[in-house]
């Protein structure tokens, strides 16, 4: 509260709360958030804009956000859809750069092929199987891997601690199988 100077008070400001309550959520998600982001991007200054921007969505948003039955697996479904979208806009200015490369007869060179063939190692590869054959526990390991707790995973997938639990180990496990197999099949130079 403030006062005109003569002691006259005024009312609180109902919006300085909800200001509070985003502030207090978003540095209680936050680091847990960038994990996840840096999982899916592997590159932290995308993983960063992409938080922020998720932030900006749930702020913009946030009667609503608080009014959800489950607001942490939205949360997560809003930095998700983020996520897709950076990817998304990131690949069209990829083509784009390609198709005038291609137009002005240019080449890409060996360095950028390096980078570009850096980010389809076996985990990667490993992780993506995991999350077309076994979502939730892709989630659930990618979650962990953040820092989450399992009672924070079990909230926000909408699961419990113990199953966030079982979830992670046999995500886990099937990951290190597939990256292990994709390696091997990699040193044997067969195609996986």
């Amino acid at each position: 509260m403030s006062d005109y100077g003569d002691g006259q008070q005024l009312r609180p400001d109902p919006m300085d709360r909800l200001r509070v309550d985003f502030t207090a959520f978003f540095k209680e998600v936050q680091q847990g958030y960038l994990g996840y982001a840096i999982q899916m991007l592997r590159h932290r200054q995308d993983a960063e804009d992409v938080v922020q921007t998720a932030g900006m969505k749930i702020h913009a948003k946030w009667d609503d956000f608080l009014a959800h039955r489950n607001y942490r697996a939205l949360g997560l479904r809003i930095l998700r859809d983020v996520i897709k979208d950076h990817i998304r806009s990131r690949n069209r200015v990829a083509r784009r750069e390609q198709a005038a490369a291609a137009e002005a007869g240019l080449h890409q060179s060996c360095a950028d092929q390096i980078l570009h063939l850096g980010t389809f190692d076996a985990l990667d590869r490993a992780m993506d199987e995991l999350a077309r054959r076994e979502p939730v526990q892709a989630d659930c390991v990618r979650l962990r891997v953040a820092q989450l707790s399992y009672e924070e995973i079990a909230e926000t997938l909408g699961i419990t601690p113990g199953t966030a639990r079982t979830y992670y180990s046999r995500g886990r496990q099937l990951a290190k199988d597939l990256a292990a197999s994709y390696l091997r099949h990699d040193q044997e130079g067969e195609p996986s």
